[in-house]
């Protein structure tokens, strides 16, 4: 995380905190269990704690509406995931409920949250003031705009700089065919920033073609939920020695139609409503399948993909299908939840980024018309394991 991030997360953070006052109505049931420690049959105390725990539960549970996956992903990685749980307000009452005859014991666990969160809380208001006072805030977001983040794990290019460029290569490749079939236009990439630490690219485009990558990856990451129950299945049946190997085939089978039915889908979606002209989409169909069967074993590998959004003022002049389009996006960017990773990939065995099929520029246009691309072919590996590629 580099400087200007560090500093728009701790933005974030502390408007955010302004916004739910948790804090404070953390501070409440602390004081009200204070308060019944001191005289536990008085029954205002318990109506007073009840009232507490009810306020701090509903400003907890607006954090899931409030923060998104990268959000969250970003808080955790500066030590406030804990603070920052939309749970932790069941955790609070699940203390309070088991100790009901001892409330000095549930008072020193919510006095110890509270002291901790608000250590954590005064730490994060230096740090941003600080940053701001040495004039290292990074550019946020105009209102009424986004970006879409790629964040490239250093295990798919294993620190190697031209591994690293084509990784970065394909991000550009991917953005320029799905903004040509979602706008019938070839636009060049902008960046808009880069971080190191977690190599993280930014990417300005327009709200509709981030829109249509979001939506394809939350179709993959729909259906990688039944990809992860047939593989613990498979890994099961294997482990107390199945011997019907047919059996074991079939659920390898299923993993592969299940992901080329994504890609299938998702490359129609795409084209359906696609301005471009009959030749150009054949085209286009071709390389989107192979786009979307990489980026699909990348996520698989580690990659994420965030939107950050930053809505309209109450006071901008814009038209409600620009605000309509935003806010969809903003929701969407709530939803991309990524998988996390355990054994070996499927999809994927080489970060190496294939060629453009028609031998010509990612984007150019060309009068070949492409062979159709192949269905994924179950692949043993050394370790028994059936890996995917795309092939075409």
């Amino acid at each position: 995380m580099n400087v200007p991030r560090l500093y728009e997360t701790l933005r974030f953070v502390d408007e955010l905190e302004r916004r739910l006052g948790l804090q404070q109505k953390l501070e409440a049931i602390k004081s009200s269990l204070d308060n019944l420690v001191q005289a536990p049959a008085h029954p205002p105390h318990q109506s007073t704690l009840a009232s507490a725990l009810n306020a701090f539960a509903d400003a907890a549970s607006k954090l899931g509406e409030e923060t998104s996956p990268a959000h969250s992903a970003l808080i955790a990685e500066i030590g406030g995931g804990e603070f920052f749980d939309p749970s932790m307000a069941e955790s609070v009452k699940r203390v309070i409920a088991s100790n009901a005859m001892t409330p000095s014991v549930a008072r020193d666990s919510v006095q110890k949250l509270a002291k901790d969160r608000a250590t954590f809380l005064a730490d994060l208001a230096a740090t941003h003031q600080g940053i701001r006072k040495l004039g290292v805030q990074g550019d946020p977001l105009a209102p009424g705009s986004a970006v879409m983040a790629f964040l490239i794990p250093r295990d798919l290019f294993k620190n190697h700089l031209g591994t690293f460029a084509k990784e970065l290569s394909f991000v550009n490749q991917l953005i320029l065919h799905f903004g040509e079939a979602v706008t019938g236009e070839v636009q060049p990439v902008e960046l808009n920033d880069i971080s190191s630490s977690v190599p993280t690219i930014s990417i300005a485009a327009a709200v509709a073609v981030m829109m249509a990558i979001g939506a394809v990856v939350n179709k993959f990451l729909d259906a990688w939920k039944k990809v992860e129950e047939i593989r613990e299945i498979r890994g099961r049946l294997s482990k107390i020695g199945m011997r019907r190997k047919a059996t074991i085939d079939e659920l390898t089978a299923e993993i592969t139609s299940t992901v080329n039915d994504v890609v299938d889908e998702s490359t129609e979606m795409l084209l359906s409503a696609s301005p471009v002209d009959d030749g150009r989409k054949n085209e286009l169909r071709v390389a989107i399948k192979r786009d979307t069967f990489r980026l699909f074993g990348q996520i698989e590998r580690g990659l994420a993909v965030e939107i950050r959004v930053e809505p309209y003022g109450p006071k901008a002049q814009a038209d409600a299908n620009s605000k309509t389009a935003l806010e969809d996006l903003r929701v969407l960017s709530r939803s991309l939840q990524f998988p996390q990773i355990v054994g070996e990939p499927v999809l994927l065995t080489s970060g190496d980024l294939e060629e453009p099929l028609d031998g010509t520029e990612a984007g150019a246009s060309t009068t070949t018309k492409p062979a159709a691309a192949k269905k994924l072919k179950p692949k043993k590996s050394d370790d028994g394991q059936i890996p995917i590629k795309s092939e075409t």
